[in-house]
């Protein structure tokens, strides 16, 4: 499943959309309000901002990654950059979210000192969410949860990426 975040990234979210609409709303308000119903922009900010990369450097070295950066996944994680995505995978099979939240349910966070040995991410507590109900508040945190966790994992795992893992073929996996 998390492999399908990086690809989404790329085709879909230019950077300066990530940002402009607050998190928050119900599903039925959404569309009204002209919100993004993707928060996978949210993701690549958070890897950019751990991984110092932008977010098209971040996407071109982690979509297609190993056995689980990128789209499906299979077999065993190749290195510990696989191992961050495959983690990630099984957190959001993990996730109170049906299919559709875990991949559509925005979320707040917040970084600072990004590109740094100092980044930060945050994710906001449940409060934050004054239009979501209580599973949609609980699936919101816990993506965002599984996120950090995948962009602090790709920030640790960055001196050991290995180029030959790039666009690696699943069906070596």
């Amino acid at each position: 499943m998390g492999k399908l975040c990086f690809i989404v990234l790329f085709v879909s979210l230019p950077s300066t959309c990530v940002n402009l609409i607050e998190a928050g709303l119900p599903f039925n308000k959404r569309d009204q309000q002209d919100v993004s119903i993707t928060n996978v922009g949210q993701m690549g900010k958070m890897t950019s901002c751990t991984t110092g990369l932008s977010l098209i450097e971040s996407a071109r070295a982690y979509t297609g990654y190993g056995c689980y950066c990128g789209l499906g996944g299979a077999g065993n994680p190749l290195d510990a950059t696989d191992d961050c995505c495959y983690f990630h995978d099984k957190c959001y099979d993990q996730s109170p979210c049906s299919y559709r939240q875990t991949y559509t349910i925005r979320y707040q966070m917040t970084t600072s000192s990004c590109g740094s040995d100092d980044a930060t991410v945050t994710c906001k507590t449940a409060s934050d969410y004054p239009g979501y109900d209580g599973d949609e508040k609980e699936c919101a945190l816990t993506i965002c949860n599984c996120d950090k966790d995948l962009a602090y994992c790709l920030a640790e795992a960055r001196s050991t990426y290995n180029e030959a893992y790039r666009n690696w073929s699943n069906s070596e996996c």
